[in-house]
């Protein structure tokens, strides 16, 4: 018999409205995965074994007095350890916050997620306080001696791995959809302030949003609705038409990826989404003045919070100097970004005038190893964090949409992702349902035969 750990959210609920599956059996099964991987994977900071296990059993017996809640009745999740859930410490994976409170409410996404009928598996490991890529110490399912990305990498790790079917994350420059090209999964990163952030703790304000990991579109589309996103109402995609940059070194990715990503956009254009070129700015000079209002921001968050420098002997080294370099830049510094950013916003907003949907791949690269992100350049960020965000960060300063799914895989065997960009996320998710529906990525796991483009 297929492990229900193994099924995604659409299957799931199938099998339990029809009787054939409990959320206790389904809630035990990816427990069962966790007891076997965490030690390796480490995709969580707080296991809910008997919270979890308690509120399947009550949505057990619920199910045969009343039927399911929703598609979400009985499906375990992970939410991110930035993200309050009643009862359990938010930590944001730091020693800063360690041993302090646990969150006496859930947040209103989690709140959402109860409403519907899901199970809360536990928290997942972010990168302290979302502040980078890396997600250390959680491990990339497809390779334990790879990162899963960040700054959401426990979730996308514990879906891929089986742990959980689904999961919250967070997005400030990349956060949900870089580990979800990483670790092969689906993520959506929604338009800022189309779901609540209440209760969860913030990395730079303006540019963060809050949204779903899982293991398909038809499941993120599920998830996005429970939490505040719908109901939806999708378009046609055939009668869309989708962007790519008339230059591949626009993106700047290597070979392997812009292949996939190509083979992707043509499944698409074969489907019959009209595709047009667009001429974009490289992404490489997006890098400087995107960053200056999440830094500036982020500073802010950690003075105000009481945590910096208060408790400045408690950060990661990453983190602290990623604070200290915010320091140095002065107003003149900051208003004199403004211009320049303002363009680029313009610039890659006025691809929507010509087309629906950008296509581009989610990351230049396919997951790093754990060695290649010690790196240091001007002794505060990585190299790999600058490729990692590179593609993700302009979507956040441009206040559009973004969704990641899987595409391919490189020769090593590792996924690749493609981003698709857009105004609205209902228009996002009926086209990369349509490139799902077309391709069979999405069905891999970790651990089967894979195959390269």
């Amino acid at each position: 018999m297929t492990d229900p750990a193994d099924f995604d959210i659409e299957q799931s609920s199938r099998a339990i409205a029809g009787g054939e599956l409990s959320p206790a059996e389904l809630t035990a099964a990816c427990f069962e995965r966790i007891e076997e991987l965490e030690s390796t994977i480490k995709a969580f900071v707080t296991v809910d074994d008997q919270g979890a296990r308690a509120q399947a059993l009550r949505l057990t017996e619920e199910l045969s007095r009343s039927g399911p809640r929703s598609p979400l009745h009985g499906i375990p999740v992970g939410i991110k350890d930035l993200v309050d859930v009643e009862g359990l410490p938010t930590t944001a994976s730091s020693r800063v916050l360690e041993g302090g409170e646990v969150a006496s409410s859930d947040a209103p996404v989690v709140a959402a997620l109860r409403a519907a009928g899901a199970v809360i598996a536990g928290k997942t490991n972010t990168q302290e306080f979302a502040y980078g890529v890396v997600s250390a110490p959680t491990r990339n399912p497809w390779d334990t001696d790879r990162i899963p990305g960040g700054s959401s990498g426990g979730t996308a790790a514990a879906i891929a791995a089986g742990m959980t079917l689904g999961g919250i994350g967070t997005d400030t420059a990349g956060s949900i959809r870089i580990p979800a090209s990483l670790c092969g999964v689906c993520g959506l990163k929604p338009r800022p302030d189309v779901i609540s952030v209440e209760g969860i703790i913030p990395l730079s304000p303006s540019l963060d949003a809050c949204g779903p990991l899982a293991r398909t579109v038809a499941d993120l589309r599920v998830l996005f609705e429970a939490i505040g996103g719908g109901p939806l109402s999708p378009p046609d995609p055939r009668r869309l038409r989708i962007a790519v940059p008339e230059s591949s070194e626009v993106a700047g990715a290597i070979p392997e990826v812009a292949r996939a990503v190509e083979v992707a956009v043509a499944t698409l254009a074969d489907a019959g989404l009209g595709r047009v070129t667009v001429d974009l700015q490289s992404f490489a000079a997006w890098d400087r003045p995107r960053s200056i209002p999440l830094m500036i921001e982020a500073l802010e968050v950690h003075r105000s919070s009481g945590w910096y420098p208060q408790r400045a002997d408690r950060y990661s080294d990453e983190t602290l100097a990623s604070l200290r370099y915010a320091e140095r830049f002065t107003a003149e510094q900051v208003e004199a970004n403004r211009e320049p950013l303002a363009a680029l916003v313009a610039d890659l907003r006025a691809v929507f005038d010509r087309a629906d949907v950008l296509a581009l791949p989610t990351t230049q690269t396919t997951a790093p190893t754990v060695d290649e992100t010690t790196a240091r350049d001007d002794g505060h960020r990585t190299p790999v964090v600058r490729s990692l965000t590179r593609l993700c960060g302009p979507v956040n300063v441009s206040r559009l949409a973004a969704v990641s799914v899987p595409c391919g895989f490189d020769d090593l065997g590792l996924p690749i992702g493609l981003q698709l960009v857009g105004r609205d996320e209902a228009s996002l998710l009926a086209v990369a349902e349509l490139y799902q529906s077309a391709t069979d990525w999405h069905t891999r796991r970790p651990g089967s035969k894979q195959h390269t483009v």
